[in-house]
């Protein structure tokens, strides 16, 4: 009968470890900051809208639309391709029938995505819901704004 070296040994021993490694499903909560919706809960959708140009001061209804559906908002974010000036800053509010569905504006920085948190999430359809940018700083410029709107229908 023949031997095998330790080393063989740990070889065969790392690779079956290995193999059930890969083999076991691991359960990890989930990362996203969105809420997961139960399957049959309904449908997710994700609405995005993409303000092209360049914007200087505070504007109103920059996004106007009738929700086509009644819903729940799961979530909001927005981003901005750039910005200049000095010390620029940006707010995105969402609005639901005149509301703020937010606990408060998101705050943006030109390059990187940001989430709002959601207070009031049904959404009644056909409502009314609005974008409002809140622009500060010197001379601020911001550049191809972003919004997106997470949203389960009923």
């Amino acid at each position: 009968m023949k031997r095998f070296s330790g080393t063989f040994k740990a070889l065969v021993i790392a690779g079956v470890l290995a193999a059930l490694a890969i083999a076991l499903p691991v359960s990890e909560p989930a990362i996203a900051a969105t809420p997961n919706v139960t399957p049959g809960a309904g449908q997710v959708v994700v609405i995005p809208f993409h303000i092209s140009g360049q914007y200087t001061a505070t504007t109103s209804n920059v996004i106007r639309f009738a929700m086509p559906f009644p819903c729940d908002v799961l979530g909001v974010g927005a981003t901005a391709r750039a910005s200049g000036g000095t010390s620029p800053t940006l707010t995105v509010d969402v609005l639901s029938g005149g509301s703020t569905i937010l606990s408060a504006p998101i705050s943006i920085t030109a390059g990187t995505y940001s989430e709002g948190t959601v207070t009031t999430v049904a959404v009644p359809d056909e409502n009314a819901i609005t974008v409002t940018l809140t622009i500060g700083g010197t001379s601020p410029t911001w550049n191809d704004i972003t919004v997106l709107i997470t949203v389960a229908r009923k």
